[in-house]
C-alpha cells in the first residue's frame, strides 16, 4: 500500500498503516460477509448465483445505505490477502457465476493482490466491481 492513501476520490492521504482515513479503514482488508447471492440482478446471478464479497467500511458513509451495519458501523472481520484469495476460490468451487466485489474501492490494492494469487491457483471467473465510487 502506498503510504498516502489515494484509493478513493477523497484522496485523504492518510497512512493507513498508522491511522484510518475518511472511510475508517486501516491497513487490512475487512469483510462483512461472503455469500453465493442468488437474488442479485439475473444477468449477474445467472443460474447458480454471484459469489458476493461484502467489504466493511466505506468511503461514502451514506446514512441510507442498505448495508449500513457493514459500511458505516464496520461490522466484519479483518483478513489477510491470502484468505481473500481463498474466498474467491471457494466461491468458484461453489459454482458461482462470478466474483462480485461489493464496495471494494478502499481495498482495491489488496484485492488486486488477492486476484493475482487466486488466478495462479486456478481462479477463472469474471470479476464484478460492484461499487459506490463517486
Amino acid at each position: 500500500m502506498n503510504q498516502k492513501c489515494m484509493l478513493c476520490p477523497h484522496k485523504c492521504s492518510i497512512d493507513r498503516r498508522i491511522n484510518v482515513g475518511r472511510c475508517k479503514a486501516g491497513e487490512k482488508v475487512e469483510i462483512g460477509g461472503v455469500s453465493l447471492h442468488k437474488f442479485e440482478e439475473p444477468c449477474i446471478s445467472g443460474n447458480y448465483g454471484s459469489g458476493t464479497v461484502f467489504f466493511s467500511k466505506c468511503n461514502l458513509n451514506c446514512v441510507f445505505c442498505q448495508n449500513y451495519e457493514i459500511s458505516n458501523l464496520g461490522n466484519g472481520k479483518k483478513i489477510e490477502v491470502e484468505e481473500l484469495a481463498k474466498i474467491f476460490l471457494k466461491e468458484q468451487e461453489n459454482n458461482a457465476e462470478n466474483i462480485n466485489l461489493v464496495s471494494p474501492t478502499i481495498y482495491a490494492d489488496k484485492i488486486i493482490e488477492a486476484i493475482k494469487i487466486a488466478k495462479e491457483k486456478g481462479l477463472n471467473l469474471p470479476i464484478i466491481y460492484n461499487t459506490n465510487r463517486i
